[in-house]
């Protein structure tokens, strides 16, 4: 019974603080850290099975949420020249920050980018 008890508590905190927060893991990783230029992004040919999708847009960053075919390392090449279409057409360059993917979603996976001033 005690058991139970412990494991219904544990269960209610880590949905407390995962679940109530206002961004997400992904959001909070892409913050940290400085990233890197997504022209210079690595690109890779895999398959995607769910067009690409811009998501949580600001003039400052936004996250492209798409679905590809197997796990692997690197981007699909459209999905960092939609990142870097969506800053130009701020007049900023594209900065891609993280990548994660969903753990129940299978191959669900979510690209962190932010659009900072072209440096003169």
């Amino acid at each position: 019974m005690k058991l139970k008890k412990n494991l219904f508590l544990l269960a209610a905190i880590f949905v407390t603080a995962t679940g109530c927060s206002s961004t997400d893991v992904g959001t909070k990783l892409a913050s940290l850290g400085e990233g890197g230029l997504a022209s210079e992004q690595v690109v890779s040919g895999k398959t995607i099975l769910m067009a690409p999708n811009l998501e949580d847009v600001t003039p400052e960053s936004f996250n492209i949420r798409y679905i590809e075919m197997s796990f692997g390392y690197g981007t699909p090449s459209n999905v960092r020249d939609m990142a870097i279409a969506q800053c130009e057409s701020l007049g900023k360059v594209a900065i891609y920050k993280t990548t994660t993917r969903g753990l129940i979603q299978g191959n669900t996976v979510k690209a962190y980018y932010e659009c900072k001033a072209q440096e003169s």
